[in-house]
């Protein structure tokens, strides 16, 4: 939402073509963008509800719709320090992989979701 409230300018009104078809999912007020994920991961039970919301403009104007793409996740193995040479392999894998995703999904990523510390989806 910050993305488009950029690209908009601040305080600037939504039009009346936004306020509408965001309640249907549609341009231009739900528009074609990106939140990157990793593959495994958990992130909430929340936000992907909004997809499905469509009582009032003001929940829904420009949060994406969900054809989002996945990244993978680096899977170490340990003990860290017997396996250096493959979990920076992995890791740089994983890297080219993100760079790819975004720069050739079909819309722009605006956004690239992480949990430096996971609890309730478990370690990968």
């Amino acid at each position: 939402m910050l993305y488009r409230r950029k690209e908009r300018g601040e305080g600037v009104e939504w039009t009346a073509e936004e306020t509408s078809s965001c309640l249907n999912n549609a341009k231009p007020g739900s528009p074609d963008l990106a939140i990157m994920s990793f593959a495994n991961s958990f992130h909430g039970r929340g936000f992907g509800s909004l997809s499905t919301t469509r009582s009032k403009a003001v929940h829904k104007l420009d949060v994406p719709s969900f054809n989002w793409p996945q990244a993978p996740f680096p899977v170490r193995k340990y003990p860290l320090e017997a396996h250096v040479e493959e979990n920076a392999a992995e890791e740089q894998r994983c890297l080219r992989e993100v760079e790819r995703l975004i720069t050739s999904w079909h819309c722009p990523v605006a956004g690239l979701i992480t949990e430096p510390i996971q609890s309730e989806g478990g370690d990968n």
